[in-house]
Parts: C-alpha cells; structure tokens; sequence
C-alpha cells in the first residue's frame, strides 16, 4: 500500500493529508488515489473483523477519508468532468455500514456527467431504498459496502425491492471493498464492482 493508505490505516489524518497533497502536487490521477484510500480502508475493515479495530476506530477513518476526499473530489470534477449524460440514479451505503468512500466518489463522477443522484447516505435500510425508489422513479440503483458482515444486507435489500414490486424497474449495481472478496454469483445485482470508474460507465450505459 501507498502512503495515503497506510495513513488511513494508522489513523493518522495529518499524514493521510500531505499524502494526498504530495500526490496531488504531483500530478497523481485522483481516482488512482480514491483506489488507494479504499485499500486502506478496506485494511481498516479487516482490522474491524479480525477484533482489532473496533467501531470507533472505523468512524475515525471515516472521518479522515472525509478529509481527504475534501481535497480530491475538486480534482475529480477538473479531469472527468467533460462527459455530459443524464438519468437518474439511487445510491446508499447499507445498514450496518457508514463506509461512503465508493458512493460519494460515484456520486461525484455521475454528477459531473449531468445525472441525478438521489443519495440516502449510509447505514441505510432496505425499506429506505424501497421508498426512493418508488418517490423517483430511477434507472439504477446503487448500493455500496465495505464490510464482510454486509454482504447479506445488500442481497437482503434486492429481496426488498423485489417483493415491493419494483425490481424490474430499476438496474442494481454493488460495489465496495467486499464485493471483491467474494464471489459475484452470490451477490443478486446486475453488476458488482470495486472500480468507481468502471461503476460510473456500466451505469452510463444502463441510463442510456
């Protein structure tokens, strides 16, 4: 792992910082670094299942990668910014997970391209994406995770929406540091991705 990495790992948010700034200064691409920092959080994460980190210590990575993505979604915006499509798109962390890292970068890169992004934040339930859902008739929906423990979650959220009746309406769309970790076939989406970027161009072709 790089420097931001071991930094998000450390907890150290001074370090993770000037790790992005010298990257950045650099002349680093800005999603080279958002894969970068899902590698540290994802070390986080295993920290969290192993036992040696605990929810505090997943909230202050949280915190810091807040931090870091402060500095790098400008950046973002300069260098992806030039594609235009629309549509519109739900996304959420799921319950149990305040991991935001994928979602706020998808977010942004779908934005900047001219689509609607309803973003229910983190820690959300199935119902919640039920009722998005049905309030704006999207094209997609997204549903992000870092956390082993929320790979039933997101497959329990899909069995939501499809006994709400809405599942052939919408394209769903998992991603997240765990989606790599398992195997696709056990996920009931459409896609699963850990690459943002490749995330945001599967969802540009569903929209269109």
């Amino acid at each position: 792992m790089g420097k931001l990495a071991d930094a998000l790992v450390a907890l150290d948010k001074n370090a993770a910082l000037d790790a992005t700034n010298e990257a950045l200064a650099a002349g680093s691409d800005p999603l080279m670094l958002v894969d970068e920092a899902r590698q540290g959080l994802e070390a986080v994460g295993q920290k969290f299942d192993c036992g040696d980190y605990f929810l505090m210590e997943l909230m202050r990575a949280a915190q810091i990668f807040q931090s870091v993505a402060d500095v790098i979604n400008p950046t973002i915006v300069q260098a992806y910014g030039g594609i235009k499509t629309t549509g519109k798109v739900v996304i959420g962390t799921v319950a149990g997970d305040i991991h935001d890292l994928g979602k706020n970068i998808v977010k942004i890169l779908l934005e900047c391209r001219g689509a609607e992004v309803i973003d229910l934040g983190v820690d959300v339930p199935a119902q919640k994406f039920v009722a998005a859902i049905q309030e704006h008739q999207p094209q997609v929906v997204g549903m992000s995770a870092l956390l082993t423990a929320s790979v039933p979650e997101m497959n329990r959220c899909v069995e939501a929406i499809e006994a709400a009746g809405v599942r052939d309406q919408v394209k769903v769309i998992m991603g997240g540091g765990i989606v790599g970790e398992i195997n696709r076939v056990n996920l009931k989406a459409d896609c699963a991705t850990v690459d943002a970027n490749a995330g945001v161009r599967q969802i540009e072709q569903w929209i269109k």
